[in-house]
């Protein structure tokens, strides 16, 4: 069945998130640096008064994070998973970072000519590849990006720079 989803490019690739995990779509904005997490976390800034992390998709995917553009985009991301501190009722967002939001539109990730992707222990955000007018899309699932010893250390870190 489609499904409304937000397509964006990143590190070459087409990606989508089902549009009811995008909270909001934002301009390129500045962050600060958080130490002690992944390298694709860019930092953390503050989004509708609380501190978030800013992943950059590009890193995520294991290229190199291309240089700011004004076409960059923050998709801020509903993950469910977390700490209830955090963000209320154990959904909490993280900002992507990405190269351009390019559309929105229903894709078909269930279609029989659909690929399931390809399991990678450090990729299990990453789920089905559609065909779409656009090309291939791959799509993003926002509540894998972080395994549950990094949600730990987001958590911390966000706590010790609200201090």
């Amino acid at each position: 069945m489609p499904v409304l989803s937000v397509i964006w490019r990143s590190a070459g690739s087409l990606l989508a998130m089902h549009a009811r995990d995008v909270v909001e779509v934002l301009p390129p904005l500045a962050s600060r640096p958080a130490p002690a997490v992944p390298d694709w976390v860019r930092g953390l800034f503050v989004f509708r008064g609380r501190l978030i992390p800013l992943v950059d998709c590009a890193t995520l995917l294991g290229a190199s994070s291309p240089p700011d553009r004004m076409m960059n985009r923050v998709l801020v991301a509903r993950v469910v998973a977390g700490d209830e501190r955090l963000w209320p009722v154990g959904n909490w967002p993280v900002g992507i970072w990405v190269e351009s939001v390019l559309d929105i539109g229903s894709i078909d990730f269930d279609a029989a000519d659909a690929h399931p992707g390809l399991a990678s222990p450090t990729g299990k955000f990453l789920g089905p590849v559609a065909q779409t007018r656009w090309g291939l899309v791959q799509l993003v699932r926002p509540s894998h990006l972080f395994a549950p010893d990094q949600i730990d250390t987001l958590i911390q870190r966000l706590e010790q720079a609200a201090t």
